[in-house]
């Protein structure tokens, strides 16, 4: 990653912290700064920044494999997720051949957590064909 979060936000100044102007918050992301201030993560700061200069990641998927799919699957797409782009995650699970979706609003990021029971029935009940 090579502390992409932290690369970009530089490119946007609206992230700058300023009394006249509203806060916009960066969701799920992990800056350098943390290891150095937040005492819990000082001792990973070296693992994080092994991990943040290491290059060589594999592809995340493989579309091919996802096109090949025989296993039944099913997956939930979250309206309003403020972490996950709605329309990445439709274009991936358009690649995964036979998935079931599930698109609500009911729901947010933290759904599993919310009401995890209710969400998981949910998700088998449309693998089994319910």
């Amino acid at each position: 990653s090579a502390w992409a979060a932290e690369r970009l936000r530089s490119d946007f100044p609206q992230f700058e912290a300023d009394p006249e102007q509203p806060v916009y918050f960066t969701g799920e992301m992990i800056y350098p700064w943390m290891f150095e201030e937040y005492p819990q993560l000082k001792p990973l700061q070296a693992a994080a920044d092994q991990l943040a200069a290491y290059a060589e990641w594999p592809a995340l998927y493989d579309v091919e494999a996802l096109q090949r799919n025989s296993v039944p699957c099913a997956a939930a797409i979250f309206y309003n997720d403020m972490y996950v782009e709605r329309a990445y995650s439709e274009e991936t699970a358009a690649a995964i051949r036979g998935i079931k979706l599930w698109v609500t609003n009911k729901y947010e990021h933290n759904a599993l957590r919310a009401d995890g029971e209710v969400v998981l029935d949910h998700l088998l009940k449309l693998v089994r064909g319910g």
